[in-house]
This record gives structure tokens, sequence and C-alpha cells, in this order.
């Protein structure tokens, strides 16, 4: 019953980094403010890519634009970034 906890926890703590790494992308793709369902792609499947589940992507993508729109600057979302692990980093 505590695995499963902690599995919960890791996956929550996983989607928050995906979210942060997502709304970096998301603020970078609108710098020339012309954010294309082509650059959406690309960062849902970088996303996929660093372990997002399939089935989360879209709910992930839903708040990290949700968060980048909220957002004054991109230091947030570095700082959330840089606190992950070398470990996570490299998977």
């Amino acid at each position: 019953m505590f695995n499963l906890f902690k599995k919960d926890e890791l996956e929550k703590k996983n989607n928050l980094s995906l979210i942060a790494v997502a709304s970096l992308l998301i603020h970078s793709a609108k710098i020339d403010e012309n954010f294309t369902d082509k650059e959406k792609q690309i960062i849902k499947r970088a996303l996929i890519e660093m372990g997002a589940k399939v089935e989360e992507i879209d709910k992930i993508i839903e708040e990290s634009e949700k968060k980048e729109k909220d957002s004054n600057q991109i230091l947030d979302f570095t700082r959330e970034i840089k606190n992950i692990s070398e470990y996570k980093k490299k998977l």
C-alpha cells in the first residue's frame, strides 16, 4: 500500500516537472507570436520522450499553457527545471 502511495507521489512530481518543461517550451514557441499546431505537436512528442504518458499529454499541455499565460517571466520555469535531480534529467 505504501509503495502505491509513493508511486502516485512520484508521478505527480514528474508531471509537475513536465509541466515546467512544457511551459518553458511553449513560452519559447510563442516568442515570435505565432504558436502553431506543428510546434505544439513537437512539444508533445518531446514530452513523451521525456516520460509523459500519452493519455496525459493533453492535460499536461493544457496546464502548461495556463501556467505560461499566467507567468511574467521564464524564471519560474527555469528554476523548477534547475531543481530537478540530475538523475531525472538524464532519464
